[in-house]
């Protein structure tokens, strides 16, 4: 197996591990470690990672959007693939945990 260097994080790549640290720290000050979605077949804390509003590029890897608290919440990995492409789905879960657009 050929070895090569790896590839150096980018613009967008510094903008996301900036926000998932701001996330961890706003997340774990308000005491939410766990699925917030409860949807069908959901999986409580396990599997949770942060969930956004919008695809990511759409953030354009601005670390204030991405960490943004009306723009992310935390989501199993059955509640997350339910909001993935269900945009619908999406914007009235939103409304209802963060209350605004």
């Amino acid at each position: 197996m050929k070895k090569t260097p790896l590839k150096k994080i980018g613009k967008i790549g510094r903008a996301n591990i900036g926000a998932n640290r701001r996330l961890r720290a706003l997340f774990r000050d308000k005491g939410i470690y766990g699925c917030e979605l409860n949807l069908k077949d959901c999986l409580g804390d396990f599997t949770s990672a942060f969930a956004h509003r919008h695809k990511r590029i759409w953030y354009k890897g601005d670390v204030e959007k991405l960490s943004d608290w009306k723009q992310v919440v935390i989501a199993c990995a059955e509640c997350h693939l339910l909001i993935e492409n269900d945009k619908d789905l999406t914007e009235k879960l939103f409304l209802k945990l963060r209350g605004t657009e």
